[in-house]
């Protein structure tokens, strides 16, 4: 009967360290991405445009460390002047200690002819200004 018993302890014990070894919803690998705004060094952009022709301007922006990498541009604005920020994605909890400069492909259409100043942060309170004829 004590043996029965000492399995039968074993059994619930067990069956309790392995429900509480369940993985959590977050998995490691999502406790090491973080997001946040990363500054612009330079943009590469043509002076002209077509309405409804898509325009790649060439962003470059600086990250933090290693595992740092585009995760999206930020667009804010009215009228034809927008303010563009880079937000930086980083993945990885062992990240290099360099301090990379990233390039990416801002995609700008305008659906109006006009005058488009877009306006790249580059720092808290600065901008690089890019001034776009639209046709």
């Amino acid at each position: 009967m004590k043996t029965n018993f000492k399995i039968l302890l074993i059994l619930i014990m067990s069956m309790g360290l392995s429900m509480s070894c369940d993985q959590d919803d977050d998995s490691e690998e999502d406790l090491c991405i973080t997001d946040q705004i990363a500054y612009v060094t330079s943009v590469e952009s043509p002076d002209t445009g077509n309405v409804n022709d898509s325009i790649t301007i060439e962003v470059k922006f600086s990250v933090a460390n290693g595992c740092g990498d585009l995760g999206q541009f930020i667009e804010t604005g009215t009228g034809n002047t927008r303010i563009i920020e880079v937000e930086a994605r980083y993945q990885g909890c062992i990240c290099t200690q360099e301090a990379p400069i990233r390039t990416a492909n801002y995609m700008f259409t305008a659906s109006t002819a006009g005058n488009y100043e877009l306006k790249f942060k580059s720092s808290p309170t600065e901008f690089i200004t890019v001034d776009l004829v639209i046709n």
